[in-house]
């Protein structure tokens, strides 16, 4: 069987698998007081963002496999009178489906285990696939914000066609603004 990837396509696969791997097992081993403080400092950088911009409607993650916990800001941002909304997963290649979420809303369980709003009023949906693809087809494109820990930052992730820059990228220790390209529509956000 003829493989459908070029020797150097198949390599970049595998470097990209690994690299996963390898943030991953580190993101789910930092814990304790040192992660609780990165973790809120990340969080108050996006806060500001989402202010300065003045972001009324903004899509978050619920957190999985030790992502950053973003619940202290969904909840802060509809506190503060914001719309927050949540993926769906809706199938493998599939538009992300974006659903409504407020403190207190019944949640349910979507592909890998990820909660996410029963009720089923869909907010935002756009084409394509996951964030990339979402983002790819979102009229106007939301401002993107990539958050991290500092010490998961790479040089590159060799960037394939389909990978779109986020607008900024935040870590605990700093907040680096994408200077290329066309601004995204500044009043609705995207938290990944």
């Amino acid at each position: 069987m003829k493989s459908e990837f070029s020797g150097q396509d198949a390599e970049l696969i595998a470097w990209r698998k690994q690299k996963r791997s390898e943030l991953l097992a580190w993101r789910t081993s930092f814990t304790g007081e040192d992660r609780l403080r990165a973790g809120e400092m990340v969080l108050d950088r996006v806060y500001s963002l989402l202010r300065s911009n003045q972001t009324r409607v903004a899509g978050f993650y619920w957190p999985f496999r030790g992502e950053i916990d973003v619940l202290p800001l969904m909840h802060r941002f509809a506190a503060e009178e914001g719309t927050v909304a949540l993926p769906v997963v809706v199938g493998r290649a599939q538009p992300l489906s974006f659903r409504l979420w407020e403190p207190g809303f019944r949640m349910t369980t979507g592909v890998f285990g990820i909660p996410y709003p029963a009720e089923s009023r869909t907010m935002l949906r756009y084409g394509g696939g996951y964030y990339d693809r979402t983002l790819a087809v979102a009229e106007p494109r939301p401002l993107s914000i990539g958050i991290g820990f500092r010490s998961l930052r790479l040089e590159t992730i060799m960037p394939q066609q389909y990978d779109l820059p986020m607008d900024y990228i935040v870590t605990e220790s700093e907040t680096i603004r994408r200077s290329v390209g066309d601004g995204p529509d500044a009043s609705s956000a995207g938290v990944s």
